[in-house]
């Protein structure tokens, strides 16, 4: 994995804001935290190998998987600007899943002692790691069920809508469009179809006019109907939710 050194995306104020800190927090505590920019298709945590790092991804989307022993890939979850990931794998004494890059990304590399030294004080930091924790098991847990009991429409239905919601938080939509670096094939290993099967189901929620897709550009035409057609309760979303709710209040 080639890591290519950088602060551009760290020195915002909220660059750290996903674990409640602010770079002048790390400088407060003597600690380095050294930034990447990481190239496409690039493995950042190997399954089977320990982790003493924790990542914050500050640009570009990632995805968490296994590779079973037939070969075949299970897409946990996508990781997306602004998340934190690898606490898993520091906690454990190796990793149970791979996290590869999708786009080129950029992250901060904070090592496990530094984040444990500022727990010690930092009742906030505590928090921030908890939340992420529970709404990685939450997201984990409504993916289950996309895979083992909603049809192929549910299940890609209810993942555009997720992945809209989490990165209208992110402040990474413009209206009900968003941008989308997925090939069919890594939304099939997400869900369990075929790439035959998600390109026939893309297609019928555009006929149905749900959605519309302009090259890597999605647009949730319809979010009650479609929300409706897959069962979509975002609760297991937490802030995200929280956040569109706000949003979607109509003014008196």
């Amino acid at each position: 994995m080639m890591f290519k050194s950088g602060r551009r995306d760290v020195d915002s104020p909220d660059a750290f804001a996903a674990l409640a800190l602010s770079s002048e927090d790390f400088i407060h505590e003597g600690a380095e935290i050294p930034s990447a920019h990481v190239s496409r298709k690039r493995d950042i945590i190997i399954a089977g190998e320990h982790c003493e790092t924790l990542f914050v991804n500050h640009a570009g989307w990632l995805f968490r998987y296994k590779i079973l022993h037939n070969g075949n890939r299970q897409i946990l979850d996508f990781i997306l600007p602004g998340e934190v990931f690898g606490l898993q794998a520091c906690l454990f004494e190796s990793s149970l899943y791979s996290v590869a890059t999708i786009t080129d990304v950029s992250l901060s590399m904070i090592p496990l002692d530094v984040i444990e030294r500022m727990a010690e004080h930092n009742p906030q930091l505590v928090k921030a790691l908890f939340r992420s924790a529970t709404c990685e098991a939450a997201i984990l847990g409504e993916h289950l069920i996309d895979a083992s009991r909603r049809s192929a429409r549910e299940r890609i239905g209810h993942l555009l809508l997720e992945l809209f919601l989490r990165l209208k938080a992110a402040g990474l939509v413009e209206g009900t469009s968003f941008q989308m670096p997925l090939t069919q094939e890594l939304i099939g290993d997400a869900v369990g179809l075929t790439t035959v099967h998600v390109n026939r189901t893309l297609r019928s929620l555009r006929d149905a006019r749900l959605i519309a897709i302009d090259g890597s550009s999605v647009t949730i035409l319809d979010f009650e109907a479609l929300s409706r057609l897959c069962g979509f309760e975002n609760g297991y979303l937490g802030e995200a939710a929280r956040k569109h709710a706000i949003k979607m209040k109509p003014s008196i």
